[in-house]
């Protein structure tokens, strides 16, 4: 068949196919297989989608499955929960107890410190205590060392001044005897006559330089004879009795004096 239409003028024209049209007789014939092949096809695509869409009863006991599934869900939950609140309040127990024992063991050991710090402390004291009353009685040994050098020191002072003192008069003494020997042997005698109350017999000794001037005073006594003697110094008196001696000799009293300050 020839296109009538060019072909180069194809793409201005719209082109569609015709279709031709039955007569009424015929298009009935072909409306009723028509009508009766589109049953047969709905027969047969039917069961396809009945096979498609589940029916009704597979989806209930879905819905029982999933709601159990729900439910066993939730009631583990409902445990995990109740097992999260226990254990919260296990450890908050467990944090109560450990606070408490933490407590009594820091008062414990505070108590314990104390005891101890305490312990140490009065140990220490009694230690320093011990150290300074050795000290002190230390102190009071060399005090009393030092007090007894010083004491004996004292004493040789004394005794040095005292035989100082016993030279001294010594001198005096003997610088008053050389002027005036005679008045010192007579005042000597007459005291030392005093002491002999109940003598019978009384001699006296004198220096010869003293001698006249006591023969003078006790000549004209009977139991009373003055007698020279080199050895008696001047104002130096002995005296012989029935009862004692007595020796009044400057020298020998000075002596004495001497050594008794010495011995004391």
């Amino acid at each position: 068949m020839r296109n009538v239409i060019a072909n180069q003028h194809i793409n201005n024209h719209t082109i569609k196919s015709y279709n031709l049209k039955a007569l009424s007789g015929a298009s009935n014939i072909h409306k009723s297989k028509d009508i009766k092949s589109a049953k047969d096809e709905e027969s047969k695509i039917v069961p396809e989608n009945e096979k498609a869409i589940p029916k009704s009863e597979p989806i209930v006991q879905i819905d029982e499955q999933q709601n159990k599934f729900i439910e066993e869900l939730l009631k583990k939950s409902d445990e995990l929960s109740s097992n999260i609140i226990k254990l919260q309040m296990q450890i908050e127990k467990q944090e109560s107890d450990f606070n408490s024992r933490l407590q009594n063991e820091i008062k414990r050991e505070s108590e314990n410190a104390y005891e101890k710090g305490y312990q140490k402390s009065k140990e220490d004291l009694e230690v320093e205590i011990k150290e300074l009353k050795e000290k002190y009685f230390n102190s009071i040994n060399i005090l009393e060392k030092e007090a007894g050098k010083k004491t004996d020191f004292l004493k040789k002072i004394e005794r040095d001044l005292s035989t100082t003192a016993v030279e001294i008069a010594r001198e005096v003494i003997l610088k008053e005897v050389a002027h005036s020997s005679n008045e010192i042997a007579i005042k000597l005698s007459k005291n030392l006559i005093k002491e002999l109350k109940d003598a019978k017999k009384i001699k006296i000794k004198v220096n010869p330089v003293d001698y006249k001037s006591l023969n003078e005073i006790y000549s004209s006594i009977e139991n009373i004879i003055v007698d020279s003697d080199s050895s008696i110094t001047k104002g130096g008196v002995v005296i012989l009795s029935d009862t004692e001696n007595l020796d009044g000799n400057i020298s020998t009293r000075l002596e004495k004096a001497k050594n008794l300050i010495e011995n004391e």
